[in-house]
C-alpha cells in the first residue's frame, strides 16, 4: 500500500508540475501573441507612415532629378562655351606665336648667314676654319662647325683654374712620374673595359694633374685619387654611371665607400668644381674632318693622344696644340702632301699675331709624342697598345710599331 501511494503522489506531482508549466507556457504564449500583435500593429502603423513618406519622397526625387538634369544641361552649355573661348584664344595665341617665331627666325638667320660665310671677327683678323660646302653627311652640323671650333678656342684661352703644371712632381714627396704612368695605364685599361667615352678618359687625367699641381698626396691614396677622378668624369660624361661599389671593386676592395666620398669632396673643393676643359680629342675630331681623314688615320691620331696621356709632359701643352701635333704626325705617316696646314695658327690661337705660339710648338709637341710612343714597347705600359692592336680599331698600334 505504501508503494502505491508513493507512486500516485509521484505521478500527481509530475502532472501538477506539467500542468503548471503548461499553463505558464500558455500564458507566455498568450503574452507573446499579444506582444506580437502590438508589434504588428506598430509595424503597420509605421508602414502607413512610410508609404506617405515614400510618395512624398518620390515627388521630391522627381523634382531633384529635374533640377539635376537642368544643372547638367547648364554645365554642358558652359563647357561648350568655354571650349569655344579656349579654341579662339588658342588660335589667337598660335597666330601671335607664329608672328613672334617668324620675327625671331628672321633675326636668328642673320648670324647663320654669317656662319655660312665662315668669317669671324677676332680683333682685326677674319678667321675661316673649315669649308663646309662639300659636306654631305646630314648628321654633321655643317652650319655650326666653325662656331663650335671657335668656342673651343675661346674656352681654351680662358684657361683652366687651376692650370695643370707638368713640374708638380718636383713638389711631391711620395709619388713620382713612373707611378703616375702606372696609374694612367691602369685607368686606360679600366676605361676600355667599362666602355666609357673618350672624353671621360681625358677629363680623368686632367683632374688628376690639376689636383696634384696644388696639393700633396700619399702613396696609399694615389689609386684612390685615380678612381675618384674617374668617377667625377663619369658623372659628367656617361649615361650609365657605375656605382661607387663598382669603383671600389676594381681596386680589389682596397678602399671603403666613405673614403671615396671624402676624396671626391676634397678634389672638387680643391678644384672649386671647375673640372671641365676642351680636351684634345674634341679639337682632333674637327681637324680630322677638315683634313678628310679615313677611319684608320683618325684612330691612329686617337692612339697617339691616349698614349701621350701616360707622359707627364702632356700637361705642358695646350689641348689644341696636342691635337694639331697628332694630326701632323698622322699626315706625315701616311705621306699626305698638305701636312703643312697643321702649322696654321688659326687652329690653336685666336690672335694670329701672338708670337708665343708658332710652328715650333707643334713640332716640339710632335717630337715628344713620337719619342714616348716609340719607347712604349720597352715599358710595362701596354694597356693602350693592346687596345689599339685589336682588329676593330684597325690595329693602328701594330702599324706604328712595324714602321
Amino acid at each position: 500500500m505504501k508503494s502505491t501511494t508513493n507512486k500516485e503522489t509521484m505521478i500527481n506531482t509530475i502532472n501538477h508540475s506539467y500542468h503548471y508549466n503548461y499553463h505558464n507556457s500558455k500564458g507566455n504564449k498568450d503574452e507573446k501573441k499579444s506582444n506580437e500583435e502590438t508589434k504588428i500593429k506598430k509595424h503597420n502603423s509605421q508602414r502607413r507612415i512610410t508609404k506617405k513618406e515614400f510618395y512624398d519622397e518620390n515627388k521630391e526625387n522627381k523634382n531633384t532629378e529635374n533640377l539635376k538634369k537642368e544643372i547638367k544641361k547648364r554645365r554642358e552649355r558652359k563647357k561648350s562655351m568655354e571650349n569655344k573661348d579656349n579654341n579662339e584664344s588658342k588660335d589667337i595665341k598660335e597666330t601671335k606665336k607664329e608672328n613672334k617665331d617668324n620675327n625671331t627666325i628672321s633675326q636668328e638667320y642673320k648670324p647663320i648667314k654669317q656662319t655660312k660665310e665662315l668669317e669671324y671677327n677676332v680683333g682685326e683678323a677674319k678667321i675661316k676654319y673649315f669649308e663646309t660646302s662639300k659636306v654631305s653627311n646630314v648628321q654633321i652640323p655643317k652650319d655650326y662647325l666653325n662656331v663650335i671650333y671657335y668656342n673651343l678656342l675661346v674656352e681654351e684661352k680662358k684657361g683652366i683654374i687651376p692650370m695643370p703644371d707638368y713640374t708638380y712632381m718636383t713638389r711631391q714627396s711620395e709619388i713620382n712620374e713612373k707611378m703616375r704612368s702606372i696609374l694612367v695605364d691602369w685607368l686606360i685599361d679600366v676605361h676600355f673595359k667599362f666602355g666609357f667615352t673618350d672624353e671621360t678618359l681625358f677629363m680623368t687625367v686632367s683632374i688628376i694633374d690639376r689636383y696634384l699641381s696644388i696639393s700633396q698626396i700619399t702613396r696609399t691614396n694615389f689609386q684612390l685619387l685615380g678612381i675618384t677622378a674617374l668617377m667625377i668624369a663619369c658623372k659628367h660624361e656617361e649615361i650609365d654611371l657605375p656605382k661607387i661599389d663598382d669603383f671600389i671593386y676594381i681596386t680589389d676592395n682596397a678602399y671603403k665607400k666613405d673614403e671615396v666620398i671624402k676624396m671626391e669632396f676634397e678634389v672638387l673643393s680643391k678644384l672649386n668644381f671647375e673640372f671641365l676643359y676642351p680636351s684634345p680629342i674634341k679639337f682632333f675630331e674637327y681637324l680630322s674632318f677638315h683634313f678628310n681623314f679615313e677611319k684608320k688615320q683618325h684612330l691612329m691620331g686617337k692612339y697617339l693622344m691616349e698614349s701621350f696621356l701616360l707622359d707627364i709632359k702632356n700637361a705642358k701643352y695646350k689641348p689644341s696644340i696636342i691635337a694639331c701635333a697628332c694630326a701632323y704626325i698622322v699626315m706625315k705617316f701616311f705621306k699626305l702632301k698638305n701636312y703643312q696646314e697643321t702649322y696654321n695658327k688659326k687652329f690653336y690661337v685666336l690672335d694670329e699675331s701672338n708670337e708665343k705660339y708658332s710652328e715650333h710648338n707643334i713640332k716640339e709637341c710632335a717630337k715628344d709624342i713620337c719619342l714616348f710612343v716609340d719607347n712604349v714597347n720597352k715599358t710595362n705600359y701596354q694597356a693602350c697598345v693592346k687596345k689599339y692592336s685589336k682588329p676593330e680599331l684597325e690595329k693602328v698600334a701594330v702599324m706604328i710599331m712595324n714602321n
